[in-house]
């Protein structure tokens, strides 16, 4: 498998006049505020990655459409090195910032002002940085790689609220002349120190620092001073960074990826890792055997594919490859790692430049300038919205008004409208599923971890004939912001017939995981108190595989109920799969 971050990296020059005409454009109903807080690792946050483009007009537009400026809690960016300091006179942000810094900047504050938190994901090295005097995936030269984050934590703090020190770098080619001694030393000691030392400077705000995400890929080169390949490897890369007791004291979580490739669906050594929630399970495990439970797991990137390409899995067996596939693989492991308790889930919020076909929406003819230079290119949206691009491409121009779109070549794995089930859609089927379970995380509301499926004393309890089929998920969060909790439940084999009783603690309770004594912050005893009323809400549904429309849509609302035993409970009657319920308190 080919490493799959093979970017188009553009960089545009932008001027701050546009880009403040632009936000001012904006209405204060596109502009959703949210009460700010510290981001822990007991928050759950469900949200996207996002690559601008480097066009004011076009990342307004793209940070307004609901996938973003509703249904997500945070958005990561891939911060290359290489594009942020591409000459050494870039380090100078005040009087010499990149095309691409600016960029990044520009999305991050669009990103703040809609309530959205920020995580960055450092890799690359610039040619003037690196030892072999090449630019990209090279070994940095000693001391230089912490400079660079530290001068990013620096401009950046307060904006951004989580880092990840470097990307798949159990691969050799992520850092080559690079060894596993260099990658724990070099990038993860000292990059978690620079990070923890400017955000430590009054004043002090917190923040999540992590190490880097692990590729799945079996028959690729794996990093020196790794054991073997693919699985074996990733075993070993895990083993080593928890060896390492100072850099284990220096950053909160590990990471992984998340996808539906070889980690996903058994095409890694599957002794070891199995599946992606298998892979989850592996590490939870290694940290606990090293008393390390305080430490998370958090994901770095996580996407499914849903073209017809062979990296897709045919996974509802009925001879295509296709968006079908797509959301059910998004339900799948959306499921099984959350109800687990991985806390940070994203996916590619649209179709880009790069060769994996992977976003939750399509790119649309924001402006109309792509229809009126590449007609054929653009369908109608079924929302009435701007028109549907229907090739995989890359905006080059340094303007909203000179941009020229490029289609991918022959080898960046393209796509037509042919790849699509509902063309004039501007999401992708798996979208529907991805918002689904992005209720939980409340989008720019403040949402903690609350019960686990299956602890004990925390449990989330589910019991009725409803409660059936192969799948069956069921997570739990509470949203300090409206003071309610939020429970999913995904019943695969449901049909609108069977009834499930359901329960909950009414207040956040000492977990295995989350909101214990080693929480940053204590959040134990929130929630709603004994003899307390409270009012309940339950949609249960279907979701399309067709066109993700909600079907056979059943609401009730239950009010003045009384909390009894500490417990939250409601019956789901007339249950389908996917299932909301909402429990507030009543003032």
């Amino acid at each position: 498998m080919k490493l799959k971050l093979l970017f188009l990296l553009t960089v545009f020059v932008l001027t701050a006049p546009l880009y403040s005409r632009l936000i001012a454009a904006a209405s204060s109903e596109q502009l959703p505020k949210s009460r700010p807080y510290a981001w822990t690792t007991d928050h759950l946050q469900i949200g996207v990655r996002w690559q601008p483009f480097g066009l004011p007009g076009c990342e307004l537009y793209d940070a307004n459409r609901p996938l973003i400026s509703k249904h997500s809690s945070y958005a990561q960016f891939w911060v290359s090195w290489n594009a942020v300091e591409p000459d050494e006179k870039n380090t100078d942000y005040k009087n010499h910032m990149s095309g691409h810094l600016q960029s990044i900047e520009n999305a991050v504050n669009l990103c703040i002002e809609r309530g959205v938190k920020v995580e960055f994901v450092m890799w690359h090295t610039p040619r003037w940085a690196s030892v072999s005097g090449n630019a990209g995936p090279w070994r940095p030269k000693t001391g230089l790689h912490a400079e660079f984050v530290t001068r990013m934590a620096e401009h950046f703090k307060g904006r951004v609220d989580a880092y990840q020190l470097y990307h798949e770098v159990n691969l050799q080619g992520m850092m080559k002349e690079a060894d596993s001694r260099f990658i724990i030393d070099e990038i993860f000691n000292k990059g978690a120190k620079a990070v923890r030392s400017v955000y430590d400077r009054e004043p002090r705000m917190p923040v999540i620092i992590s190490t880097s995400g692990t590729s799945p890929c079996e028959g690729c080169g794996s990093l020196a001073g790794l054991k073997g390949k693919g699985a074996v490897a990733v075993d070993d890369y895990y083993d080593q960074q928890i060896a390492s007791t100072e850099m284990m004291n220096g950053v909160d979580a590990l990471n992984m990826n998340v996808s539906d490739h070889f980690n996903g669906y058994g095409m890694m050594d599957g002794q070891i890792i199995p599946h992606v929630w298998g892979q989850y399970d592996l590490v939870r495990s290694k940290l606990d055997a090293a008393n390390l439970h305080s430490k998370k797991i958090l994901s770095s990137e996580s996407w499914i594919v849903w073209d017809g390409s062979g990296n897709n899995h045919d996974v509802n067996a009925d001879g295509v490859k296709d968006e079908k596939d797509s959301f059910d693989k998004t339900v799948t492991i959306f499921g099984k790692l959350l109800e687990r308790g991985l806390n940070t889930m994203n996916m590619p919020w649209c179709d880009n430049s790069s060769r994996w076909s992977m976003g939750l929406v399509k790119r649309v003819d924001y402006n109309g300038r792509i229809k009126q230079l590449k007609p054929k290119w653009v369908v109608p949206a079924n929302d009435g919205g701007p028109g549907i691009v229907t090739r995989k491409i890359n905006l080059r121009g340094s303007s909203d008004d000179t941009i020229v779109p490029l289609e991918m070549p022959s080898s960046g794995l393209p796509f037509t409208e042919e790849n699509y089930i509902n063309p004039g859609d501007p999401n992708h089927l798996h979208y529907y599923a991805w918002r689904w379970y992005s209720q939980i995380s409340g989008g720019s509301d403040e949402v903690i971890r609350h019960a686990m499926a299956g602890e004990q004393g925390n449990d989330i309890t589910v019991l009725g004939i409803g409660m059936t089929g192969q799948e069956q998920y069921r997570i739990s969060s509470y949203n300090r912001s409206k003071k309610s909790f939020t429970v999913l439940i995904y019943s695969g084999g449901a049909n609108g017939k069977g009834w499930a009783n359901v329960s909950i603690p009414s207040t956040i309770q000492d977990g295995k995981y989350y909101n214990n004594e080693h929480s940053k912050i204590d959040f134990r005893g929130e929630g709603i108190k004994n003899a307390r009323k409270y009012s309940t809400r339950i949609i249960t549904k279907e979701i399309s595989r067709v066109d993700g429309s909600d079907q056979n849509v059943k609401e009730v609302e239950l009010r003045k109920q009384v909390v009894r035993e500490g417990k939250l409970t409601a019956r789901v009657d007339g249950m389908n799969k996917f299932t909301t319920i909402e429990f507030s308190p009543i003032r």
